[in-house]
């Protein structure tokens, strides 16, 4: 079955830590953050789309004002072991969803050059 997808990124910068493999938190250091948000669909809408980039740019940018220049490790959910770039994904996943009110396929986020996670809510990974 034929599958289209569309996709709206965007960029902050915020610092995190996590724990490493002895147990101890490494220093908190600063990213920039680069999160691709994809939608799929089966069909188009009736005007044509997957999904308004106007409506994803938006949802992503009001999420991105509450990250950026900000500790992770306080706003992303996490139990003690630090804001992963996994869990930055499914934070960011899971606010889309909420402010949009429909299924995200995919959040992608790359901490540094080579470096990337991503978060399926569905659990559809390909």
């Amino acid at each position: 079955m034929p599958t289209y997808e569309a996709t709206v990124k965007i960029r902050f910068r915020a610092r995190h830590s996590v724990c490493t493999p002895d147990g101890s938190m490494e220093d908190p250091h600063e990213h920039d953050w680069h999160v691709t948000a994809a939608f799929r669909a089966g069909r188009l809408s009736k005007d044509g789309f997957v999904v308004d980039f106007l409506d994803v740019d938006n949802a992503l940018c009001e999420i991105a004002a509450t990250l950026r220049r900000a500790d992770l490790n306080e706003v992303v959910p996490n139990d003690g072991s630090g804001a992963s770039a996994e869990r930055v994904a499914e934070h960011i996943a899971r606010s889309v969803q909420r402010r949009l009110g429909r299924d995200v396929y995919c959040v992608r986020v790359r901490e540094a050059p080579g470096c990337t996670a991503a978060f399926y809510p569905s659990g559809s990974a390909p």
